[in-house]
């Protein structure tokens, strides 16, 4: 499975439902209600499985298991492995901004994923070498429009694909009754550009690397790199809300020269899904 489809699905799992204490402050819940403001450490541990592509525009897709462990203090400070680290150093009831760090985690041309269970290694990627793990910094900017959320992005890679990357986003939250619980949904599109330096290192064939492939030599540039939708259940699993499950979806279409790389071209597919279901306890 891409690091990048992990890292977009569990980032929306940081959202999930915690317990009132009653030392917390208040701010806003989705959908603009006023709710408790979390204060002090928060650690979450869980893990559960996703079904997405082995890699990104792949047409194969696999079963993997996945630990989520997440770290939060207070509503400023926010990490995990697959959403980052950040700091809301602006953290006002409508609109929030601060420094973030990514980690995109190498793509393997052997296709090897140690946390599938279904599946076997790709091999449309032998012969175009590794893509080594990528430490992306840089920012972020989120603006509530009443249960609307607008989101912007944006980070430079300082190793690996050593490319730049940013996104603008769109979701509406909310609650709702389900099975005698207080859900909390969310759900919206986006939209994702990248530089020369990303789409050369994922989705460029070099002279040597088409003569190694079979694939051939293409020069991947810039701009638009995908469009789509994304959504998000969590589901209290108990009445203080430290256990929860959460249900993950998304859909994303490749576009510009990703698409239109040889190696989507002829070994997968423009078009990009993935589910999850994971249960967590929040300590």
């Amino acid at each position: 499975m891409t690091a990048r489809i992990i890292g977009l699905s569990l980032a929306a799992m940081v959202v999930m439902a915690t317990p009132v204490r009653a030392s917390e402050t208040h701010g806003q819940d989705p959908g603009g209600t006023t709710r408790p403001v979390q204060e002090g450490w928060r650690v979450t541990v869980g893990a559960g499985a996703i079904h997405a592509p082995s890699y990104e525009g792949d047409d194969d897709y696999r079963l993997s298991v996945l630990p989520n462990i997440q770290l939060a203090y207070g509503e400023r400070f926010f990490a995990s492995v697959q959403g980052g680290v950040g700091y809301r150093v602006i953290h006002q009831p409508s609109w929030r901004a601060g420094p973030i760090l990514k980690v995109q985690f190498a793509r393997e041309e052997d296709g090897d994923q140690p946390l599938a269970v279904t599946g076997e290694d790709s091999t449309d990627l032998l012969g175009l070498g590794d893509v080594d793990a990528s430490a992306e910094l840089g920012g972020f900017l989120e603006y509530d429009i009443g249960a609307l959320t607008l989101g912007l992005e944006a980070r430079q890679a300082v190793s690996g694909h050593e490319g730049f990357v940013a996104g603008l986003s769109a979701r509406w939250s909310g609650r709702a009754q389900m099975l005698g619980r207080n859900v909390i949904w969310a759900a919206g599109p986006r939209v994702r550009f990248v530089d020369d330096s990303y789409n050369a290192a994922y989705f460029g064939v070099t002279a040597a690397q088409a003569l190694a492939s079979g694939l051939g030599a293409y020069q991947a540039t810039g701009g638009l790199h995908s469009y789509g939708v994304s959504t998000n259940l969590i589901m209290p699993l108990t009445s203080d809300g430290r256990w929860a499950a959460v249900l993950i979806g998304s859909y994303d279409r490749l576009e510009g020269d990703a698409a239109a790389s040889p190696l989507v071209q002829q070994r997968g597919d423009a078009s990009q899904a993935g589910i999850g279901l994971f249960v967590s306890r929040q300590f």
